[in-house]
């Protein structure tokens, strides 16, 4: 960075995703009143517009392009710096610009989708010149195929004589408690 200072080559951190020619297509495609309100609405970091947005439009100095704007905006602490184009996005949807606002979204997402590939092609490109010799694999161990079975699925014949015996038992028990409860209600009436 220090060489980069030397040499007086201008270091300018912005947005996350916008470049240059991003921007210069919407300074080209806005009137100057819409890129005033666009810029003076991308101040502020809430999600509805402001009422106070009439206001940084008159901050905004008169005499600079849309495109200073905008490229101000972009590297300025506080302000564009290190945000993503979803703010721009958002406040040209609210402007009723839905035309550029997707233009703006499909090409920074598709900017994004061949950096990425260009990036994955040049970490892996030396990878894939390389081979591996065969001593470096282990073999797989080979373990005799087992099938599975569940064994809450099976009914056999154990199952259906234990099912059996169970009810047989609750129906025993149940008569001999309507026998017992039979004794005691006709004993009571003998006694009288």
């Amino acid at each position: 960075m220090k060489v980069l200072q030397f040499l007086n080559v201008p270091l300018v951190l912005a947005t996350l995703d916008l470049n240059f020619a991003e921007l210069k297509y919407l300074s080209d495609h806005l009137l100057p009143e819409e890129c005033r309100r666009l810029v003076a609405a991308a101040h502020f970091k809430s999600y509805m517009l402001p009422n106070e947005l009439w206001q940084a439009e008159q901050a905004l100095p008169k005499d600079e392009s849309c495109i200073d704007l905008l490229l101000h905006w972009n590297s300025a602490v506080g302000e564009g710096r290190g945000d993503t184009h979803e703010t721009l996005e958002h406040r040209l949807r609210q402007m009723g610009r839905y035309d550029l606002a997707d233009w703006l979204g499909r090409t920074v997402f598709h900017q994004l989708g061949e950096d990425l590939e260009r990036s994955l092609t040049e970490g892996l490109g030396d990878l894939a010149n390389e081979t591996t010799a065969a001593d470096n694999f282990s073999m797989p161990t080979l373990v005799p195929f087992v099938e599975y079975s569940d064994p809450s699925g099976d009914w056999g014949p154990f199952d259906t004589i234990c099912l059996l015996l169970v009810g047989a038992l609750i129906i025993a028990i149940f008569g001999i408690c309507c026998y017992t409860l039979y004794l005691n209600i006709c004993g009571k009436f003998k006694n009288r």
